[in-house]
């Protein structure tokens, strides 16, 4: 079934695709599979001529060999005694005690009649007579070297097993030459011998099966020429040996048949490679069917709950064959049955309705705060960016008011969350009242508002001297409808404002360097004495002790401290409390913080930054500890015990109100009256 599926689907994908390019794909594929038939058929080839050279070259230094040894007998003063009729005793004495002839050699030895003296033919004994194929081409080699009259000669003869021997036929002399005859020594050597390798014997059988007598003169030769060896080499009957052509025949079907292989391999993992994909293919199908199954019953199920939710209830007078629910109307925009089709439409057209309403309320959550009602801070960011997109094209400045509520903690703490979101929505609907047509007001964070100023009621709105005055005028406003609203309101809290104004160009500021700049003039605004307003400068941005660094850097430093290897950036200096007398009663805990960059920090610059940011209880202890470390060191260098000096620490309001504070100074069993110094006025 699924193999049946699988071939219906390709045939589908093959129509589909169009057979011309079908066809063109194939007939390339047909071209590369020919061109690589091409390429092995010639490798084959010259593999053929190749191993053939090799397998000539092999036999061209057998022929040098034998017609060494054959010289070396041939003209030895033995050997020429022997033929003179002196040394009888020479074939028992030294031609059948030779090692030479134990690989199945053969030598032998004619007068000037070619008429054989001796004889001996390797692995032969009185009850193994010499092969007679083999006597039969030496005594014929013999009568040929006297025809032609040659001083030597090559020859190749076989056996009765046809196994091929070559060798040399020469005269007979004295070792000096002063002396020599007509008379004839063959050697011969068998042309495999069992000490060569299994390849190199397999392209001398192949070299043997090529070699072959050269027809005589006047006679039609059949099957492939023979070329002649060279120098003339003659065997049996004293005819010429030639060698074929190098056969490549074996080697091109052994090619073919590889290349035949490897394809039909390369098809077959491609049929499965193509297999497995339809059918992962065909799983993710059915995958993305059931995805697509599910989501329509949830669309199903969503129409439902929106019918109940909005109390939607279909015209009894729409027929349902199948008594299916309203919600298949969405399936889609064609009638069914007996179904009114203009009548569907209208369902469809009020589910449509019904949809928008829910995606607006959602869209409308998702953007303002659920508290206040304001545009939260995704909407904010939103509109700073788009506004500054628009401010760019009019060539304007962007006035932002950053306002952050007073002691807002405070009244969470004091008071409960329920009138802390009372306060924020009261300080939310005054502050909306305040805003003119344009302006744009945001609820960034907890205790936090953003006012985008419309310029529009500004003389210049690209003056930046007008705009700030403009800023300020709305900032004094907004402090004063605030403090007259304190006045006559009988709440339990006060609410004040901090307001931090920047004006920037947007060309070359970003929203989030925007807001950055406004939440550090407001933060400038928290900490000044007079009215808590103030625009943001350049002196701001240049002066690194109020930028937000100062943070980074701080809290660095607290990361620092605790790890061993590295130094201590706090430093501790002790002032010592004095009586009238002189005495001294105990020493005042005064902290420093030393920055490699930006020198001798004081605590009035970063206690406050500690407090803003609420990292002033790790900052605190880390100083308590660097504190308790020094007054020990202290101590003990005076040589006085704790209870005789007193140790006074300045600890921030936020750390007392917290009830944790003493519980590590108990583990430690230092007692808080030794650690803290109350002042009576």
């Amino acid at each position: 079934m699924l193999w049946r599926s699988w071939a219906k689907e390709e045939r589908i994908s093959w129509i589909k695709r169009g057979h011309s390019r079908s066809a063109l794909i194939l007939f390339l594929i047909v071209i590369l599979v020919g061109i690589e038939a091409v390429r092995r058929i010639q490798l084959a080839k010259g593999r053929s001529v190749t191993n053939q050279t090799i397998a000539l070259e092999k036999l061209e230094a057998e022929f040098r060999e034998a017609q060494r040894i054959a010289s070396d007998w041939g003209w030895w003063d033995d050997s020429y005694a022997f033929i003179e009729g002196k040394n009888p005793s020479f074939p028992s004495q030294n031609l059948a005690t030779s090692s030479l002839f134990d690989q199945g050699a053969a030598m032998a030895i004619y007068d000037a009649q070619a008429q054989r003296r001796a004889l001996q033919v390797g692995l032969s004994s009185p009850s193994r007579p010499p092969d007679q194929r083999l006597v039969r081409c030496l005594d014929s080699t013999a009568r040929t070297r006297r025809q032609l009259g040659l001083a030597g000669i090559r020859v190749i003869c076989s056996d009765e097993t046809n196994n091929l021997y070559v060798g040399f036929a020469t005269t007979i002399g004295t070792s000096d030459n002063s002396r020599s005859t007509t008379a004839t020594l063959i050697f011969l050597n068998p042309l495999v011998e069992p000490q060569f390798g299994t390849n190199l014997k397999e392209e001398l059988n192949r070299i043997q099966a090529q070699l072959q007598p050269i027809p005589p003169a006047g006679v039609i030769a059949t099957g492939e020429p023979l070329a002649a060896l060279k120098p003339k080499t003659f065997g049996e009957d004293g005819r010429l040996i030639g060698v074929k052509p190098a056969n490549s025949q074996a080697e091109q079907l052994r090619e073919l048949n590889h290349l035949l292989l490897q394809l039909t391999g390369g098809g077959l993992i491609a049929l499965a490679l193509r297999l497995s994909w339809k059918l992962a293919e065909r799983r993710q199908r059915m995958l993305l069917r059931q995805k697509e199954r599910r989501a329509t019953q949830r669309i199903r199920r969503s129409h439902l709950a929106l019918i109940e939710i909005l109390e939607f209830k279909a015209p009894q007078s729409l027929p349902s064959p199948d008594h299916s629910p309203a919600g298949q109307a969405i399936e889609g925009s064609t009638t069914t049955g007996s179904e009114p089709a203009g009548r569907q439409r209208v369902d469809i057209q009020s589910i449509a309705n019904r949809f928008e309403q829910i995606l607006g309320t959602a869209r409308d959550l998702a953007m303002h705060d659920a508290l206040t009602g304001l545009a939260n801070r995704r909407y904010c960011i939103e509109h700073l960016e788009r506004k500054i997109d628009r401010l760019k094209e009019e060539q304007t400045l962007l006035v932002l008011l950053f306002i952050d509520l007073d002691k807002f903690k405070s009244i969470n703490d004091t008071y409960g969350h329920r009138i802390g979101d009372q306060a924020l929505r009261k300080a939310a609907n005054q502050l909306k009242a305040l805003c003119r047509q344009g302006d744009f007001l945001a609820r960034y964070g907890g205790d936090e508002f953003i006012l985008i100023l419309n310029p529009g009621d500004s003389q210049n709105a690209s003056n930046e001297d007008d705009l700030a005055l403009h800023a300020k005028q709305v900032a004094h406003r907004i402090l004063e409808s605030f403090e007259k609203s304190q006045v006559d309101s009988a709440s339990p809290y006060r609410l004040s404002l901090s307001i931090g104004i920047t004006i920037s160009d947007p060309h070359h500021f970003s929203s989030e360097d925007i807001i950055r700049k406004a939440d550090l003039a407001m933060y400038k605004a928290k900490s000044s004495q007079g009215e808590h307003i103030h625009l943001f400068t350049a002196e701001n941005e240049s002066n690194p002790l109020s930028d937000y660094r100062l943070f980074t850097a701080l809290q660095q430093a607290c990361e620092a401290s605790l790890e061993p290897s590295q130094p201590d950036s706090f430093r501790i200096l002790f002032q010592p409390i004095v009586n009238a007398a002189g005495e001294v009663l105990a020493v005042e805990a005064l902290a420093r913080w030393d920055h490699p960059e930006l020198g001798e920090v004081p605590p009035t610059l970063f206690i406050p930054v500690a407090e803003h940011y609420r990292i002033m209880g790790r900052v605190g202890w880390q100083l308590i500890e660097a504190t308790l470390k020094t007054f020990k060191q202290l101590i003990q260098a005076l040589k006085v015990t704790p209870n005789q000096l007193n140790l006074a620490i300045n600890i921030s309001p936020s750390q007392l109100t917290k009830r944790i504070f003493f519980r590590p100074i108990n583990r430690r069993h230092c007692s808080p009256r030794n650690l803290l110094q109350q002042h009576q006025s």
